[in-house]
């Protein structure tokens, strides 16, 4: 028995106050062609449609080689990014290249979404989990050499701790972008508005600074 009911995903957000679900995006590369498609896609539908043209759309090309299933889903990150993915792409300008894009709660309900308490591309997905127990393995008191000491209760136990949403998404799908200035900001509603959208943007400068954790 449990005393408080059985566990589900919803109990758990409510539980650890989990209130994002970021998907990072590259605002020059990516986010245009996500507002002229009007969703957002996957990799296997981009390779599809654009053929060689997608692999500058993906943020790890080679990572998806060895992770068949990762084709299929938009990846993602519960309350903080996965700032060491973005600086492996970007470098010192990730912080000015990038913006994180909130996704309805709901989407962490679906029976197809899965979870991996480390980077969904490890030993080829070995990782990942579906259900509440996935969930749970993610907030785990130590996960490989990181542990909980420091972290807030929404926050994963590992840096590169995935959530895996499966596409296309529509971009009803995003309650808002976070950017870091209002210079970002406005670029990103001018490229909305161009393609027809009209999408919220909020400033939020502590999803771009570099984690105390992972400064060692």
């Amino acid at each position: 028995m449990w005393p408080f009911g059985r566990p589900t995903i919803s109990r758990e957000l409510r539980k650890r106050s989990i209130r994002w679900l970021l998907h990072s995006t590259h605002i020059t590369i990516n986010l245009p062609q996500i507002f002229q498609d009007g969703y957002i896609d996957t990799a296997r539908s981009l390779r599809a449609r654009l053929g060689s043209r997608a692999e500058r759309l993906l943020h790890d090309p080679r990572r998806f080689e060895q992770f068949a299933v990762g084709l299929d889903y938009i990846n993602c990150a519960l309350t903080v990014p996965n700032f060491e993915l973005l600086y492996a792409r970007s470098k010192s300008a990730w912080s000015a290249e990038w913006v994180h894009l909130a996704l309805e709660l709901h989407l962490l309900e679906r029976e197809d979404t899965l979870f991996s308490a480390v980077s969904a591309a490890q030993e080829n997905g070995r990782h990942v989990q579906t259900g509440v127990v996935g969930l749970q393995a993610m907030f785990a008191d130590h996960v490989e050499e990181w542990s909980r000491a420091g972290l807030q209760r929404s926050e994963p136990t590992h840096p590169q701790a995935e959530v895996l949403i499966k596409g296309a998404l529509p971009l009803t799908a995003i309650l808002l972008i976070y950017v870091n200035n209002a210079r970002t900001a406005d670029e990103v509603e001018r490229l909305a508005e161009f393609n027809g959208h009209k999408i919220q943007t909020r400033i939020e400068p502590r999803l771009f600074l570099w984690p105390a954790r992972l400064k060692k």
